[in-house]
């Protein structure tokens, strides 16, 4: 068609092994059976978090800092709330 560039390739999946003309009900899903009820995606906020935190590999030394520092930040909030309160 008049304006299309035909020395670009379509955009293709990137997943692990997945047919470039895949559809995307043919794609694996990846997300828990909890978070696919309540609707939750890499593409919203708390899905996004859920989707980092469970790629955390338990054996590395990072990985463990990390859910650390999360950890930290996601109580901390908490924890100044019921400091106030005392």
């Amino acid at each position: 068609m008049y304006g299309e560039r035909d020395d670009l390739e379509p955009a293709r999946p990137a997943l692990f092994g997945i047919p470039p003309d895949a559809l995307a009900d043919e794609r694996p899903d990846q997300r828990p059976e909890e978070a696919r009820r309540m609707g939750l995606s890499r593409h919203t906020e708390e899905g996004a978090v859920l989707a980092f935190a469970s790629s955390l590999d338990s054996t590395k030394p990072r990985h463990k800092t990390m859910a650390w520092i999360m950890l930290v930040m996601f109580s901390a909030p908490a924890l100044y709330s019921l400091i106030l309160l005392l």
